[in-house]
């Protein structure tokens, strides 16, 4: 092979490799907040009880019908992991436990004693009020967006939040109905 067949091959392969595209359907980034239908988020938690106080990393993958969510304490200890699958069942796994149900409000809460309401905080987190149960909402006079939600007995600060695909998302929120308090540090969004 001579070298200017090489360099022809070569400039050849480069040329095509430039113009190739991405194969399968583009999904165009959501218009809104209300019309993301899919995300992952991930980050920091600290979790506070009546009689206990938990910190460590999550990720949480959502979509319309199944959910996963893992909290990691330090050093990859104490592992918590929350799963809905597409039939309705929950799952939660902990420890050396696995145990199920159709509620994971319920589970975490007959399980770990935790009050976390799951349902209302895949709204809460992207910065909606739950659709289902009456709130209040107070927006930052500037910006427009929640600093303030309060709704079935809780309440939702919101200091901080970010742009992703042009879009506003929490990036610092707590929420709080006392003795129980959950602090998120949202270090990265991924929306559908």
């Amino acid at each position: 092979m001579t070298y200017r067949t090489l360099c022809i091959l070569a400039f050849t392969a480069l040329i095509s490799a430039c113009s190739s595209r991405p194969t399968g359907p583009i999904t165009p980034p959501p218009e809104s907040v209300s019309a993301i239908s899919k995300w992952e988020t991930s980050g920091r938690v600290g979790i506070r009880t009546k009689n206990d106080a938990v910190s460590g990393n999550f990720n949480w993958q959502k979509d319309p019908k199944t959910f996963a969510l893992s909290i990691v304490g330090p050093f990859g200890q104490g592992a918590t992991h929350l799963n809905q699958s597409n039939d309705g069942i929950v799952t939660l796994a902990y420890e050396d436990t696995v145990v199920t149900g159709n509620n994971p409000a319920t589970l975490l809460q007959q399980e770990l004693g935790w009050e976390f309401p799951v349902n209302q905080v895949t709204y809460w987190i992207r910065g909606l009020a739950y659709p289902n149960s009456a709130a209040r909402i107070s927006k930052d006079p500037d910006s427009q967006l929640p600093n303030k939600i309060e709704q079935d007995g809780w309440l939702i600060t919101y200091s901080n939040f970010t742009k992703v695909d042009g879009l506003s998302l929490p990036q610092k929120m707590q929420v709080s109905n006392p003795p129980f308090r959950v602090n998120l540090i949202i270090n990265q969004w991924t929306i559908q």
